[in-house]
């Protein structure tokens, strides 16, 4: 089908179920990618090597950036600290696009996977649900927030919680 304006209405359906969440189309070019933050993933996450969604498995950043070159934008999902509720919606917001025909949508989570209570290393047993982490695909999200328009901080005054975020690509 792909007609982005079905979509665009279909997705709002799907927001409107959860509280807080903000959805916004960006072009990949405002995506940044950047070694450093496979970093923090490496010195400061105690999740580091003990999931599938996190470094160092899912693909480098110099892998990312050609792989975001195969798509024109993507969606940003805008979410109050709640990593579990962003994979969720991820998924469902990619699952949506392919069904409204856009295929080669990708989503891109927040954070650890929480979608088993341990990482079988060998073989993700939920790959219907499980998606790599921004940091650990090298994502600067920071830069990336700011490039369309969003506080780099990250933070709600009102709701006094950091922000987090979701991605996913579109073409």
């Amino acid at each position: 089908m792909r007609d982005l304006k079905q979509l665009k209405i279909k997705l709002s359906n799907i927001i409107n179920e959860y509280n807080g969440i903000n959805i916004d189309y960006i072009p990949t070019d405002s995506i940044v990618i950047e070694p450093w933050t496979r970093l923090k993933c490496q010195y400061g996450c105690l999740h580091y090597k003990k999931s599938l969604t996190c470094s160092p498995y899912p693909p480098k950043p110099s892998e990312m950036r050609e792989i975001i070159k195969s798509y024109s934008q993507a969606i940003l999902l805008e979410f109050h600290e709640n990593f579990e509720i962003i994979n969720n919606l991820v998924v469902e917001v990619e699952n949506e696009c392919a069904r409204e025909g856009f295929y080669k949508a990708f989503g891109l989570g927040a954070g650890f996977c929480k979608f088993c209570k341990e990482c079988n290393l060998e073989e993700c047993l939920k790959p219907e649900l499980a998606r790599p982490s921004l940091s650990a695909v090298g994502v600067d999200i920071h830069k990336t927030i700011a490039n369309n328009g969003y506080d780099i901080l990250a933070y709600d005054e009102i709701e006094k919680t950091y922000l987090c975020y979701g991605l996913v690509l579109l073409d």
